[in-house]
């Protein structure tokens, strides 16, 4: 064999080797651009095997979850929302209720504060937007409870375990939230499961928590 069909030859095998190796990407991505939300652009990074709903589908289970009231305002006021579950049999009910999902779930949401929200939208108020941990006492275990900051939002990351009621298992919650520059939208990425699965799938809720970033309007 001549030196030009050897390197052909070799030029074949190093290749067959890189696309060998080129397999489906690790990550899906979450992002909102600036337009009808209130503020910048929010991102993140999600495993590629865990299931994306699509927001017509949040929007229609909340609306029928809330049934007016309070927390039909808080829908009514969600510019932008991402929803995704881990289990191989991916329900919205595993995201948004009250029962504690056995495989990780992800939540995220941009919703403006109304005026009169605006007032009480203190650190604590960021860290109680699930569970009211602030006056939980001895019911809560703090796993992290941390001020975060990106360009002039202003936030709290908060990871605490607890037991959403008697018989059902521990739950950990990793919950990052943001008060925008203005005071007038709230950034919120919530990532939680059973304490167990948290425990097993902690390198891969790292990877989307770590990944949240949010870059207000008029901030590099």
């Amino acid at each position: 064999m001549s030196g030009l069909p050897r390197r052909r030859a070799a030029l074949a095998g190093v290749a067959a080797l890189v696309l060998a190796g080129c397999g489906a990407p690790e990550f899906q991505y979450a992002a909102e651009q600036p337009g009808s939300v209130p503020a910048g652009t929010v991102y993140f990074k999600v495993p590629q095997g865990w299931t994306q709903f699509p927001a017509a589908s949040i929007a229609a289970a909340e609306k029928q979850w809330s049934g007016g009231g309070d927390p039909g305002l808080i829908v009514s006021a969600t510019a932008w929302q991402e929803a995704y579950d881990a289990a191989a049999d991916p329900s919205l009910d595993h995201v948004l209720g009250r029962t504690t999902p056995d495989h990780p779930v992800v939540y995220a949401s941009l919703r403006s504060l109304y005026t009169e929200e605006q007032a009480g939208a203190t650190r604590d108020a960021l860290r109680d937007m699930l569970v009211p941990v602030s006056t939980a006492g001895s019911g809560v275990t703090i796993r992290t409870d941390q001020d975060v900051a990106q360009g002039g939002a202003q936030g709290v990351h908060l990871v605490f375990s607890y037991a959403p009621s008697p018989g059902q298992p521990e739950e950990t919650i990793d919950q990052t939230a943001y008060l925008s520059d203005g005071t007038d939208a709230v950034y919120l990425l919530v990532v939680r499961c059973t304490s167990t699965c948290y425990d097993q799938n902690q390198d891969a809720i790292e990877a989307v928590t770590s990944s949240y970033t949010i870059q207000e309007a008029g901030h590099g």
